[in-house]
């Protein structure tokens, strides 16, 4: 791999300013990946953390769309040699030296404007239609960055990414829903006895509990279907999705530990815990389920 350009090393170095202010539930571009990979995944996620920030955060109201235009806009641009902004400059270098497909990065994008027009998701296979574009994208380049190219691991790390995309969605129910957003799928709406407006509400209840509990049990078995990635890599990369891969097990067990209540209580992981899932991955603990 080589060295990043001397020209691009503040466009990194901004990169990785970036990531640091934002908090994330999982490894990224942590330590047990090598050192070399690191400014490189560090471009990726902030691309995509500054599309995202565009589609939620609050002073991009009234010109979301228009940002992630521009932000798309912009990295053709980078692409092309022309004027950009620094981050994407870093994360254009990136793309090129791994010879990552342009529709990879502009799938994220695509989901980031999804969430600006679509609340409801009417099956699983809608919700995961979701995740093709908004999470299996960053696995797949983490992993051609990591010089893995083989289109089976690729599709077990569409279901690690996917799996994660689902616990963040359980993760941060309350939130998703003070924006107006379901992302559990109305047939399993039905199946608890519940109305989108009974969500809404964000009022717990023994249905909520019991759509939660099915959305838990289903994610579960989509996420282990990408354990075999995990034993399918060498080297720091597979300590780093160790430990990824217990990030999102972790918060699935937290949600049981709390009655599934996600309406009053947001699990997250103290620096403690981030410490210990980082030895575990070390010494190798870990199994598709840790119940």
């Amino acid at each position: 791999m080589s060295p990043v350009p001397s020209q691009l090393k503040a466009a990194y170095e901004e990169c990785g300013h970036l990531a640091l202010t934002h908090y994330e539930n999982f490894p990224v571009a942590s330590l047990l990946m090598p050192a070399e990979s690191r400014p490189h995944v560090t471009a990726l996620y902030t691309f995509a953390r500054v599309a995202d920030d565009f589609a939620d955060e609050a002073k991009y109201k009234g010109r979301r769309l228009t940002e992630l235009n521009r932000w798309e806009k912009q990295l053709k641009d980078a692409l092309r040699g022309k004027k950009a902004p620094a981050v994407l400059q870093a994360f254009a270098h990136t793309i090129k030296t791994f010879h990552i497909p342009l529709w990879l990065p502009l799938g994220l994008l695509k989901a980031y404007r999804m969430d600006l027009t679509v609340k409801r998701y009417p099956t699983w296979e809608g919700v995961l239609r979701y995740c093709r574009h908004s999470a299996n994208p960053v696995g797949r380049m983490v992993l051609l960055i990591s010089g893995v190219r083989e289109e089976k691991l690729h599709r077990y790390s569409d279901h690690l990414c996917g799996g994660l995309q689902l616990i963040n969605f359980w993760q941060d129910t309350a939130i998703d829903l003070k924006r107006g957003r379901i992302y559990y799928p109305q047939s399993e709406l039905q199946k608890a006895g519940l109305r989108p407006q009974d969500l809404l509400s964000r009022k717990d209840s023994p249905a909520v509990r019991t759509l939660v509990k099915n959305a838990l049990n289903y994610t579960e078995r989509y996420y282990e279907k990408g354990f075999p990635l995990l034993s399918a890599v060498e080297g720091r990369l597979k300590l780093e999705l160790r430990a990824t891969y217990l990030g999102g097990q972790g918060i699935l067990n937290k949600i049981r530990q709390m009655d599934y209540n996600v309406l009053s209580h947001r699990p997250h992981w103290s620096s403690w815990e981030k410490l210990e899932l980082i030895v575990k991955a070390c010494l190798g603990r870990v199994r598709p389920s840790d119940r």
